[in-house]
């Protein structure tokens, strides 16, 4: 992970209304593009990249000037090749470090996103390098694979994460697809993309809102600058909001974090709780919930967290709002997740068993025999020496009234 960045912003600079950090968004290849666009709506700077003119025109929402074509034609696409992908990314990385300049100067942290498994983004690791290079502090959000997909998605993806983990990202979030298909599964076929994605964007932007929400009574602070702090921590991170039902106890908040954690609709899971190097949890609640808590419910939940985590750091928040009681959380610092090593499993034997199916296939592949039609081959001998090749005409011209076989071959009986 790269250290801190000559980038980093003022913490009392001038942010989007009501938010506390003023990030700006790089979407690659289709998947990535989608994500920018929903980010988009929400008043977020973003750029999508492409090498595809047709999945840049589906991004209605977006500028011309906001849509980059990667690469030299943008016609053919990457077609799962992470080697036309990453070399279309070199090819146009001047075009991509000016655009980033003219859209994204002054925010203070810069999301990348793309499908981990797609040739275009799969390439992620190297845009987050690139974009690490002009300064920009970066955050990366890959998209896992769902298990349905084949063995080539995968192996890009697992290919994919060895990259970032090297890379110059400051945090790694990972989105997982099968969790995706869970949620919105009902979703039609033309919805069902956005309705993942602004599900996505909408709980990102909620907790980048929190500090700067003026609706909201303080009773504990949670500043930019802690959001920051966890935010650019390193290693994998997830984050969620659960909704407490009930009283709200010591118990009930304990719940709701070992729920953001393992069961997050959105991100990958599967980590110790021990994993956890630093952590952000703000409780919202309404004025009547939070008079009947004890004061000593929070900070026993506090503690509760710090025996679970083996003492990881903490940065907190507590506020009066409206709405249901909502724990927010956010964690830093952590390993790759169980599905990363899942996939791995997945991808072997898919791997294996493919190539005993592409063997098997062309041992299955024979010529018909002939030998009862009285055909004989002869060898074609090309214009071109250099060119090697030999044809065999079957009964067809004799079946058509003799006609004289062609100067590429011909046909003795």
């Amino acid at each position: 992970m790269s250290e801190e960045s000559n980038r980093m912003r003022d913490s009392s600079r001038p942010n989007a209304v009501g938010r506390s950090l003023q990030f700006g968004v790089v979407g690659l290849g289709q998947c990535g593009g989608n994500f920018a666009e929903a980010f988009a709506t929400l008043g977020y700077p973003a750029l999508a990249l492409n090498i595809s003119q047709a999945d840049l025109r589906g991004l209605t929402t977006l500028t011309d000037a906001q849509k980059l074509v990667v690469g030299d034609d943008g016609f053919y696409g990457a077609g799962g090749s992470l080697s036309i992908g990453g070399e279309a990314l070199r090819a146009s990385q001047a075009k991509i470090e000016e655009a980033a300049v003219a859209f994204l100067d002054d925010v203070e942290i810069v999301v990348v996103v793309g499908a981990l498994g797609g040739g275009t983004g799969g390439n992620i690791a190297e845009l987050v390098n690139m974009l690490a290079a002009q300064e920009f502090p970066v955050i990366a959000i890959g998209v896992l694979p769902s298990v349905t997909e084949g063995h080539r998605t995968k192996t890009n993806a697992l290919w994919a994460l060895n990259e970032l983990v090297d890379s110059a990202a400051e945090a790694i979030l990972l989105v997982d697809n099968d969790k995706l298909f869970a949620a919105h599964g009902s979703s039609s076929a033309v919805r069902f993309m956005q309705d993942c994605n602004v599900t996505f964007v909408t709980a990102f932007d909620a907790l980048n809102r929190l500090a700067g929400n003026e609706s909201l009574r303080p009773i504990r602070t949670f500043d930019p600058n802690d959001l920051r702090q966890v935010l650019r921590f390193g290693g994998v991170t997830v984050f969620g909001s659960q909704v407490i039902e009930g009283d709200l106890t010591r118990d009930a908040l304990l719940v709701a974090y070992t729920d953001v954690l393992n069961e997050n609709q959105l991100l990958a899971g599967g980590f110790e709780s021990h994993d956890a190097v630093m952590i952000a949890s703000v409780v919202v609640a309404n004025e009547g919930v939070l008079s009947d808590m004890p004061a000593a419910v929070f900070d026993d939940y506090l503690r509760g967290v710090k025996q679970l985590t083996f003492g990881a750091a903490h940065r907190t928040g507590l506020y009066i709002g409206e709405g249901p009681t909502t724990l927010h959380v956010m964690v830093a610092g952590l390993p790759l997740p169980s599905r990363a090593g899942e996939m791995l499993g997945e991808t072997t034997v898919e791997t294996t068993a493919f190539g005993d199916k592409k063997l098997a296939a062309r041992s299955k592949l024979k010529k018909l025999d002939l030998s009862g039609l009285g055909i004989v081959a002869v060898p074609f001998v090309p214009s071109n020496p250099g060119v090697l090749a030999s044809a065999t005409v079957g009964t067809a011209e004799a079946a058509l009234g003799g006609v004289a076989a062609s100067s590429a071959s011909r046909v003795e009986s």
